[in-house]
């Protein structure tokens, strides 16, 4: 008996799916400009340290036909408001991706994610990704307030597919987006409030790509959306753009995208008529090594848009330019070291015509030596950002942090 047990035993673990997964925990301690922090209770209370605890898993089942993949993230912010006073502030993440292959050449694809929390250090910025303060709570710090309270979440739906031409892909999908305060502001926002309104939306993108040569390919992307503000607004667009992108090299390529995008701006009055919109769109990327001593081991991402832009605090469908220059070095055993740098500025006319945001990022991570699951990490961020609706004056923000992360990675292959 015990040998067909053992033999039954056997059968169902190699008939199993596959697992891999990675846990980890990360804690840091922050040093921030006064901006980045919510007004704890009461409000002209300072803060002394902050510290995040942040633990982390993710895991992917797998089989010939079948991919699975869960992450989840829970963030711990320990406040130390005076030296017998501490405020505990909670933000997590969720994310879900399934991957399921019909034939050799189609491919289903669904995706969920849903982030629920604060954020004191990367204040909410909505679609547009920018960084100002949100809403200042009045309640306790050790709870929720829905005055800050900040919500993500996205579901989408689709494929990828060759229809079985060679060096043909084809990926589209169609997804539904809410992203803002749980206690949105329900009015038009003057100058001096920086309460981002809720958005409600559903999303389109599509993009083909074709290999014409072993160095040329040509592509045609589709962007979407139809934008409910909530306060009342409500703007949409839909974006064409053919592309070329050639590889000088294996190291070194560009991408040049012109289009067209077509909006339509609602007005929130019933009398008024909507609006139509015309915008050319431009996007170019080179992606090109950093030659430091006689190898190429930084890697550097130039990127400039011309594109569509809701702006998430005024919601006006502007016309905006950014340009973004992003370096990547990686060493041995997982070091790193990341940098980002971020300039936009809105080409148009009215209230958005001085608008200018800037930004920088910096994330080192090093293995501690005789260990492998150890690893220091520092990030760095600044932004400088002059809003029409903030105020008058340029917003500047800094955060810094260090901390330990440990990792554990294994899996069964």
């Amino acid at each position: 008996m015990a040998l067909p047990a053992l033999a039954l035993g056997w059968l169902l673990v190699a008939s199993a799916p596959a697992v891999k997964y990675k846990a980890s925990a990360r804690i840091e301690t922050i040093t921030r400009s006064k901006l980045l922090t919510e007004q704890v209770f009461p409000a002209s209370t300072k803060v002394l340290n902050d510290i995040i605890l942040a633990p982390r898993l993710e895991s992917t089942l797998y089989t010939n036909l079948l991919e699975v993949k869960f992450v989840y993230e829970s963030q711990f912010l320990l406040r130390q408001v005076t030296k017998s006073n501490r405020a505990l502030e909670f933000q997590q993440s969720v994310y879900t991706r399934t991957d399921y292959k019909i034939r050799r050449d189609l491919t289903l694809l669904a995706v969920h994610t849903t982030t629920l929390g604060k954020f004191p250090f990367e204040a909410y910025g909505g679609a547009g990704q920018i960084n100002l303060p949100v809403n200042q709570p009045t309640t306790n710090a050790n709870a929720l307030s829905s005055g800050s309270a900040y919500i993500y979440t996205e579901t989408a739906a689709g494929f990828l597919t060759s229809l079985g031409i060679k060096r043909l892909t084809i990926v589209g999908t169609l997804g539904w987006i809410v992203n803002g305060l749980l206690d949105p502001p329900v009015r038009p926002l003057r100058r001096g409030s920086a309460a981002y309104p809720q958005q409600r939306y559903p999303e389109l993108r599509f993009q083909t790509i074709y290999g014409a040569t072993r160095r040329d390919y040509l592509s045609f992307s589709v962007y979407g959306k139809d934008v409910s503000f909530s306060t009342g607004n409500r703007d949409a667009y839909l974006q064409f753009a053919p592309g070329l992108l050639h590889q000088f090299s294996p190291l070194v390529d560009l991408t040049v995208e012109p289009g067209i995008a077509l909006g339509r701006v609602y007005p929130r009055r019933p009398d008024e008529l909507p609006e139509n919109r015309v915008m050319p769109t431009l996007e170019t990327t080179l992606n090109a090594p950093v030659p430091i001593g006689h190898h190429w081991p930084v890697k550097a991402k130039v990127r400039a848009r011309y594109v569509p832009y809701m702006d998430p605090l005024s919601t006006q469908l502007i016309p905006r330019a950014d340009i973004g220059l992003d370096l990547e070095w990686k060493g041995r055993r997982e070091a790193k070291i990341l940098g980002k740098l971020r300039y936009a500025r809105p080409l148009t006319s009215g209230i958005h015509s001085d608008d200018e945001e800037t930004k920088m990022e910096v994330e080192p991570l090093y293995p501690l030596p005789l260990s492998r699951y150890l690893f220091l990490q520092g990030k760095g961020t600044f932004s400088w950002i002059n809003h029409a609706v903030v105020g008058t004056q340029p917003v500047v923000q800094w955060y810094t942090s260090v901390g330990l992360v440990v990792r554990y990675d294994r899996g069964r292959l």
